[in-house]
């Protein structure tokens, strides 16, 4: 049963199972096809109307007719665990002590569960509108593109991103853009640097002059960190050759309202100074994420994830902010630290949007990763009432 005083119908015992099945199952990006099926067949089993599109992406809806329709959106695929070893519990997953610990337990097969579970509760007594389930794909590689397709085919008036939040409304993000940062030079015997024109020589004087570039801030989000995160050179090993081609990659965490050009221009303005006078020639772009789903269905996407951002008095905040005061739990708000599928729901295509989940989003992608089993269960009821408040609630104040 559902209502104003937040009770709902969720099987304790069978959310914990299914998250553990969910861990046990390994889906890194492009691989999460077994994920996929377990998903399709417990949203089926509690009554969710299931589809499951081109790219992979699996959708649980229930309709209760006309009205307002909200997306809640949580990824299947997870990063990898590169040392077993040091990992206290099992990365498969293992329930001890009133946690499941293991690869994906908050990030975020946990929330993923609860989603799943917090809806179906909803079966039955939801008065009007839509609510649509998503289990998209490949996050972990780019952020927006897979849930911005199911958006475009449920068209939602309100997105929830389910990453975990500790049960706080989530109202904002950073987001990322990947720059590469290329140089060409001209090679030569490294007997005789001066034939030649040293492009990696010529990238430490451009890594140099980007520490200068002026970063922008937003009062709530903080800073947009401009961060090398990789240099190579041509050839390797460069064997008595002095390198003709050097790409560095930077990572530059985006705030709201900013473009590509935005994020790009002071940094071809930084490179031309730079390099000068060398000789050498500048390039800047926005890499291009380019993989295959499972489906076998092929995704090419500039790695450019925007921020977003609502006030304290949105509509969406207000009545996320009710849901969860009818879940029981404390109504605080909160902001991402890290880029989500919010950059394709709210950045890209304006959806209004909050995130909400169980879990600390600090152990992400961490050794012992784990989710309290409280935090889960009040995850699904929190997801089920923030559902009613933005379809049919009044917005707090």
């Amino acid at each position: 049963m559902s209502g104003q005083h937040g009770t709902y119908a969720i099987d304790k015992d069978a959310l914990v199972h299914f998250a553990l099945r969910l861990i046990r199952e390994p889906s890194p990006s492009g691989r999460e096809g077994k994920v996929a099926d377990l998903v399709a067949a417990e949203m089926a089993r509690l009554g969710l109307e299931v589809e499951r599109d081109g790219l992979g992406n699996v959708t649980g809806t229930l309709d209760a007719g006309p009205g307002p329709c909200v997306l809640l959106d949580a990824h299947m695929d997870t990063v990898g665990v590169t040392d077993r070893n040091a990992w206290s519990h099992s990365p498969e997953g293992e329930l001890v002590g009133g946690r499941i610990y293991g690869r994906g337990a908050m990030d975020m097969k946990g929330p993923l569960a609860a989603t799943i579970h917090g809806v179906a509760a909803l079966k039955g007594t939801l008065p009007r509108g839509k609510v649509v389930v998503s289990a998209t794909v490949a996050e972990e590689l780019v952020e927006g593109p897979a849930t911005e397709r199911v958006a475009e085919r449920v068209g939602p008036d309100f997105a929830v991103i389910c990453e975990a939040t500790s049960l706080r409304v989530a109202r904002g993000q950073r987001g990322r853009a990947e720059v590469r940062v290329e140089v060409f030079g001209r090679p030569t015997h490294s007997s005789r640097p001066d034939l030649g024109i040293n492009a990696a020589q010529a990238m430490v004087d451009v890594v140099r002059a980007l520490r200068e570039v002026p970063i922008p801030r937003h009062e709530l989000l903080g800073e947009g960190i401009l961060v090398l995160t990789d240099v190579i050179s041509r050839p390797y090993p460069a064997l008595s050759v002095v390198p003709d081609y050097c790409v560095a990659t930077f990572d530059r965490r985006t705030l709201p309202g900013e473009t590509e050009q935005d994020i790009l221009a002071p940094i071809r303005e930084a490179v031309g100074r730079a390099l000068a006078g060398t000789g050498a020639a500048g390039e800047v772009s926005t890499a291009e994420d380019d993989f295959e789903c499972y489906t076998g269905a092929r995704v090419r996407a500039p790695n450019f994830a925007p921020a977003w951002y609502f006030e304290d008095d949105a509509e969406v905040v207000n009545r996320a902010l009710e849901g969860v005061r009818r879940a029981g739990l404390r109504e605080q708000t909160t902001h991402y630290a890290f880029c989500t599928n919010g950059s394709g729901t709210a950045g890209r295509r304006g959806i209004p949007t909050v995130g909400f989940g169980p879990g600390d989003e600090e152990l992400a992608h961490r050794v012992d990763e784990h989710i309290e089993v409280s935090q889960l269960i009040a995850g699904a009821r929190g997801y089920a009432a923030i559902v009613e408040c933005l379809i049919d609630g009044e917005a707090r104040g």
